[in-house]
C-alpha cells in the first residue's frame, strides 16, 4: 500500500476518534473506502447527519503570488495551511472537510 493511502487510513481513524469523543455521535465509514464521504455521523438526540471528507492539514512550503479570477493580488505563505475545495457531487451531499493533524 502506498505511503500516501497510509496517511489518509490514519487521518481517517483520527478523525473518527475525534468524533467518538462525543456519546451522543454515532460514527459510521463507508465501506471499500471510496467515494466522496470518508465518514458519516449521526446524532443520537437530535438525528442531525453530517457528512465529512478527511483531508490532512498541509502547510505550504514557499510563498506565491498570483492574481485571483478577479484581477486581485493574493499570495499565499510559506507555513499557511492549504485549504481543499469540495467536489461538485460533495457540494451537492452536503459534505464537510475535516482536517486532522
Amino acid at each position: 500500500m502506498a505511503l500516501r493511502n497510509i496517511k489518509g487510513l490514519a487521518c481517517e481513524i483520527k478523525g473518527q476518534l475525534q468524533f467518538l469523543q462525543n456519546p451522543n455521535l454515532l460514527v459510521f465509514t463507508p465501506l471499500g473506502g471510496l467515494g466522496p464521504i470518508d465518514i458519516i455521523t449521526v446524532n443520537k438526540k437530535t438525528g442531525e447527519i453530517n457528512l465529512y471528507d478527511v483531508k490532512a492539514v498541509s502547510l505550504r512550503k514557499s510563498s506565491k503570488t498570483y492574481l485571483d479570477k478577479h484581477g486581485y493580488k493574493v499570495t499565499n505563505k510559506a507555513g499557511y495551511k492549504i485549504y481543499r475545495k469540495l467536489t461538485q457531487l460533495q457540494k451537492k451531499l452536503g459534505v464537510k472537510i475535516l482536517y486532522v493533524e
